[in-house]
């Protein structure tokens, strides 16, 4: 389960940042891309992320569509040095190894556009996730573009990109896959329906082999029983580590209003019940119930388009 895995797709890009130079408008001084992106990044609208955020604070660019649960953009100019690589002390000595000789350090040719999202994947029938990455960067193109080309353009190859097929084409190419997706959805954790192993193909696989032995031993007699159980049980662990890693790569199911819509619809309900339960301490039952219809009647909770909370905002204490 790399990059689609619980109704969700794990966007994990490297953009390599261009090492060339700026030309300035004063002769003989020039600017560097990475210094230039890192003034774009560090000056792109945040939008009220936390309760002190000021009121008039600009919306994220990103929170203009409704595909996107979390972005990150990072520029990664080198590796963490993680320690020297272990050894054992003996056999240095042996070789004459001194423990304080240079060892290899990885290093970066070029600083790196680090582009991570987590986004809806919203059609069960997408197995792959190309449906869903490219609906995801059609959409940023069309909600956003002014502020990609100005990011992007800072990095190697994207003055090719003109549109959003353009676009899409260079993020699959920056693509890396992604390894280890967050999903913390399923809170009550996931049906067990879905971790059952099948057990009809296994028996079945058991039975073929179980079958080919015994051919075996009736064709060459049986002298064939230890050569033919031993390629049994070589053949059945291969077929449970395929069986395993095939399991292994296919994503877990959605979990049940896990989209952003519902996410944002139930942090908003959320947070105008708390303000309901408050105002409602005390009422008498006729009074509390007429309220609580009033309630619902106001904040629609099977209603995911309106009211609901504002992408990009820590609160929607504004609404009604």
């Amino acid at each position: 389960m790399p990059n689609l895995d619980g109704g969700h797709y794990f966007l994990t890009a490297l953009a390599p940042i261009r090492t060339d130079r700026l030309s300035d408008d004063i002769a003989g001084r020039s600017r560097s891309h990475r210094l230039q992106l890192a003034q774009k990044l560090s000056l792109m609208a945040t939008g009220r992320q936390t309760a002190t955020s000021p009121a008039d604070a600009w919306p994220s660019p990103f929170a203009a569509n409704r595909l996107n649960h979390l972005v990150r953009l990072v520029i990664i100019d080198g590796l963490p040095f993680n320690g020297r690589n272990p050894g054992d002390s003996l056999v240095d000595l042996i070789r004459k190894r001194k423990p304080l000789d240079p060892q290899p350090v990885d290093r970066l040719s070029t600083p790196y556009l680090l582009f991570a999202a987590d986004v809806d994947a919203r059609d069960p029938a997408d197995t792959g996730g190309e449906a869903a990455l490219r609906a995801y960067t059609d959409e940023l193109w069309h909600t956003m573009q002014s502020d990609l080309r100005v990011i992007f353009a800072h990095c190697v190859g994207f003055d090719q990109v003109v549109d959003a097929a353009g676009f899409h084409a260079y993020v699959r190419r920056c693509q890396i896959e992604t390894t280890m997706p967050f999903n913390d959805y399923w809170a009550n954790g996931l049906p067990l329906a879905s971790l059952k192993p099948p057990w009809g193909p296994v028996a079945a696989g058991g039975v073929a082999l179980l079958a080919g032995v015994v051919a075996l031993v009736a064709l060459l007699g049986w002298g064939a029983l230890v050569p033919a159980l031993i390629v049994a049980v070589v053949a059945g662990v291969w077929l449970l580590h395929r069986f395993a890693v095939s399991r292994g790569g296919r994503p877990f199911p959605t979990a049940a209003g896990s989209d952003l819509p519902s996410i944002l619809k139930a942090l908003y309900l959320q947070q105008r019940f708390a303000a309901f339960a408050i105002d409602a301490q005390g009422a008498a039952p006729a009074d509390l119930h007429a309220r609580f219809a009033a309630f619902l009647g106001t904040t629609r909770p099977a209603d995911l388009a309106a009211p609901t909370q504002p992408p990009g905002v820590v609160d929607a204490s504004g609404l009604p």
